[in-house]
């Protein structure tokens, strides 16, 4: 297999995965949410979001009081 096959096939099955993960966020009622530390891109950069605990979809920005309860238990 040529190497631009192998990328297409790739870049369709990776299309096909974004698709079927997007339709289950969509249905996911997201009654679970964790704080979380997300990657921020390519970087060691982090931002801290809330998190459907079902199925992982960023949904929200937490409260300082939030950010700071989430911090205090990592220390522990």
């Amino acid at each position: 297999m040529t190497t631009n096959r192998k990328v297409d096939k790739l870049l369709n099955q990776k299309n096909k995965i974004e698709s079927e993960l997007r339709k289950i966020r969509e249905e996911c009622n997201h009654a679970q949410r964790t704080v979380k530390q997300i990657p921020r891109g390519e970087g060691r950069q982090t931002d801290t979001r809330w998190v459907c605990d079902e199925c992982t979809k960023i949904v929200g920005y937490p409260s300082q009081f939030d950010i700071d309860k989430f911090l205090n238990k990592r220390k522990k």
